[in-house]
């Protein structure tokens, strides 16, 4: 004996169709279990709450790289005169980059470390919350993949936002001595 659950939705109630023999399914539909049904409407949801997830992170990691690229721009600009100093100083316009683009990386990973502490213990705490509540243990799930990608590309944005503009301005700086000096 076979068991068939009809669902009305506008209703809002389900019956169960008891049938001796199986029945072809019309055109385009087929006949599942309720726990294939089941896990069928759960991989569906995971998915939903997947993209979701990602939509959100998506739309955090591009406001956070806009904003470390502009404050990195900001920074470099009103840094002429230190980055001058420090080649007349001996420094090589290699040496200067690498300064700004280690003091960049470094900026970074400090924010992404203290970040990362922040969210961690937020999240414990919503789990905490979360298992008192339902009186089930709730996993801490952490996409560690898109974490690091999400870091990575704010480590190379802002090597690019702070390294770029460096390279621009001891440019310019180079080439108003050179004339200077001619003239």
């Amino acid at each position: 004996m076979e068991v068939i659950h009809r669902y009305a939705a506008s209703l809002r109630v389900a019956s169960a169709v008891y049938v001796q023999d199986r029945i072809d399914p019309p055109a385009g539909g087929r006949i599942v279990d309720v726990a294939g049904w089941a896990a069928e409407a759960d991989r569906a949801e995971d998915r939903l709450v997947w993209l979701f997830t990602l939509l959100l992170i998506g739309a955090s990691a591009g406001y956070g790289a806009v904003a470390v690229a502009n404050t990195l721009l900001m920074a470099a600009a009103g840094r002429v005169a230190d980055l001058r100093l420090i080649r007349l100083a001996g420094a090589t316009r290699r040496q200067v980059i690498w300064l700004v683009t280690a003091e960049s990386a470094l900026v970074v990973l400090i924010g992404a470390l203290l970040g990362g502490a922040v969210a961690f213990v937020g999240l414990l705490s919503v789990r905490a919350g979360l298992t008192e509540q339902t009186g089930v243990p709730v996993d801490l799930v952490v996409p560690w993949s898109v974490v690091g990608g999400v870091v990575a590309l704010c480590l190379l944005l802002a090597v690019l936002a702070s390294a770029l503009p460096t390279l621009r301005s001891l440019r310019q700086a180079s080439a108003r001595s050179s004339v200077g000096s001619m003239g």
